[in-house]
């Protein structure tokens, strides 16, 4: 290694000393490979949650002599719709009816471990923490595929079932860990069991019901504004399904501490 090699200042950089400098040709063919590996690997679902291309300056009212190839969310949404067959999105909806499956199993167990004395107090568990948690879980699936892949529901039918499906097996799954593991045999009577398998899968069914109608405005939205949709149009009705469910868990709790048995 040559004395000038060693040197540790500044001056010794390439671009600054003296002569032409040359890059490396490595360097230039690394480039080439990293950018086409950004191509391949970026999908327009990708690509479409960053696009500057619906910003206002590049509105075609404002920008006319823009380019028109670009992606934006209105010409992204209408080619997948015409990509998606009426097929697909009946399989989309089945696969998310047999998803609520595990998610209703994760909702429960995870509802079940925030009960624990150490981590809140129990009353705030089953009147709050509860119900933001299982309304959450049962139409989690459904929510995605209305903010992020809307063209994967051709109606407002499949949306419905969906949720209500999450309900529905949320409160199936719920009822069996009640009567198989939560309370003891000699506490089972026909009123408990009957109670849990009418009141409690209207509760579930209903709050997911009212749910799935905010999932409805997201959905909506995104087909009549052609925009990227936000989630707020979901909250009134979300917050709507916990009252509910918060209320109904308050009501069963103030029987339980009066000694009430069915």
């Amino acid at each position: 290694m040559s004395k000038s090699d060693q040197d540790p200042s500044i001056f010794n950089e390439p671009h600054v000393k003296k002569g032409v400098f040359n890059a490396d040709p490595s360097e230039a063919q690394a480039d080439q490979t990293l950018e086409q590996s950004r191509q391949d690997d970026e999908s327009a679902e990708q690509k479409i949650e960053h696009t500057v291309w619906d910003e206002p300056g590049f509105s075609a009212e404002l920008n006319p002599d823009g380019p028109t190839d670009n992606i934006t969310y209105s010409n992204w949404l209408h080619r997948r719709q015409a990509d998606t067959s009426t097929a697909k999105t009946w399989l989309i909806t089945f696969g998310i009816i047999l998803a609520a499956g595990p998610w209703a199993i994760l909702g429960t167990f995870f509802n079940g471990f925030i009960n624990v004395e150490w981590a809140v107090p129990y009353a705030m568990a089953i009147v709050i923490l509860g119900p933001v948690t299982e309304e959450i879980m049962k139409v989690a699936l459904a929510l995605y595929v209305v903010e992020k892949r809307p063209f994967l529901f051709k109606s407002a039918v499949q949306i419905v079932i969906c949720a209500l499906a999450g309900g529905l097996v949320f409160a199936a799954v719920e009822n069996l860990l009640y009567i198989y593991v939560y309370v003891a045999e000699s506490d089972l009577t026909p009123g408990f069991i009957m109670w849990r398998w009418t009141i409690c899968v209207f509760l579930h069914a209903g709050c997911s019901f009212i749910a799935s109608l905010g999932l409805l405005k997201i959905w909506r939205y995104a087909w009549t504004n052609q925009k990227k949709p936000p989630v707020s149009p979901a909250y009134p009705y979300l917050i709507a399904a916990v009252v509910i469910h918060s209320a109904y868990n308050t009501f069963a709790l103030i029987l339980s501490f009066t000694g009430y048995s069915f």
